[in-house]
């Protein structure tokens, strides 16, 4: 839930949203968390109607760097922060069970 994010995180949680509604109409797309997290790592890319832009990533890892932070999608929980250690790792795994979750 948003309620239980710091204002940093909410932050980063609102941004990530806002990329969502732009490229899909939906205030967090499925998967989300991984295709920023892929656009970060790789660069600028098409999502959905619109695409991920250099101006979005810089944004974004200005945000995940001063929270310290990355915003995932948890079904029970909603939008849960998880360290960057956390949330790398984490990416790295369940990208190698399912390359797909980056498809966008």
């Amino acid at each position: 839930m948003e309620s239980d994010l710091t204002e940093k995180e909410l932050r980063l949680a609102d941004f990530m949203s806002e990329i969502s509604e732009r490229c899909y109409a939906a205030g967090w797309m499925q998967n989300l968390e991984y295709i920023l997290w892929h656009a970060v790592t790789y660069g600028h890319r098409k999502y959905g109607q619109s695409y991920i832009t250099e101006s979005d990533i810089e944004t974004l890892i200005k945000l995940s760097t001063d929270g310290n932070t990355w915003i995932v999608y948890d079904d029970e929980k909603g939008e849960t922060a998880l360290s960057l250690k956390e949330w790398a790792e984490k990416f790295k795994t369940d990208l190698e069970r399912n390359e797909a979750i980056i498809i966008g």
